[in-house]
């Protein structure tokens, strides 16, 4: 028998999209990577903890889905987080050379405050990066950045990780450090 209980809860507060910027580990960076419990991660231990890249977008420019799926292994999820950062232009290219194409596991900060998870070591999310202008003037000029991967489970909450808030927000720049060694 279920338990009774109220999906969402009365006191839910409920803001879409994504807050501030993502974090990205490389899936080989992970040396630890606890099953979740209850839907939170546990633990996440890593090879080099200065091994990431946070990303900043444009705000309302990013979302996350999970779409669930089957077929004759079981049920699954389709992920995908789109998000657009500002301005492409020459002093980032060597470090987006570097990320695309990669297998990351994302941390990212919903519109309500809480932080999930999306990849595992054994399920990463890649990574792809596009360009656009825009038609007009009032257009955005950025790059678009795509994550996109196939998960087990839904992404767990984890509450070890602590991100960027939208008023620590920094600009991208040259000087930017994306830790990869």
């Amino acid at each position: 028998m279920l338990p009774l209980l109220s999906i969402p809860p009365d006191d839910c507060v409920n803001v879409g999209g994504l807050l501030a910027g993502v974090r990205l580990w490389p899936a080989a960076n992970v040396r630890v990577y606890a099953e979740p419990v209850a839907s939170i991660l546990p633990a996440l231990e890593l090879r080099d903890p200065a091994d990431y890249a946070d990303l900043y977008f444009l705000p309302d420019s990013a979302s996350y889905t999970e779409e669930p799926d089957e077929d004759a292994q079981g049920d699954f999820y389709k992920v995908k987080l789109p998000l657009l950062i500002a301005a492409d232009a020459p002093d980032v290219s060597e470090a987006v050379a570097r990320l695309a194409g990669g297998r990351y596991l994302v941390a990212f900060l919903d519109g309500n405050g809480r932080t999930k998870l999306a990849g595992t070591p054994e399920w990463p999310l890649k990574l792809l990066i596009g360009t656009e202008t825009g038609r007009k003037g009032t257009d955005r000029n950025a790059l678009s950045f795509t994550l996109t991967g196939v998960l087990p489970v839904r992404a767990p909450f984890y509450l070890e990780q602590e991100l960027p808030t939208p008023a620590a927000r920094r600009a991208w720049s040259a000087g930017f450090s994306f830790g990869f060694s």
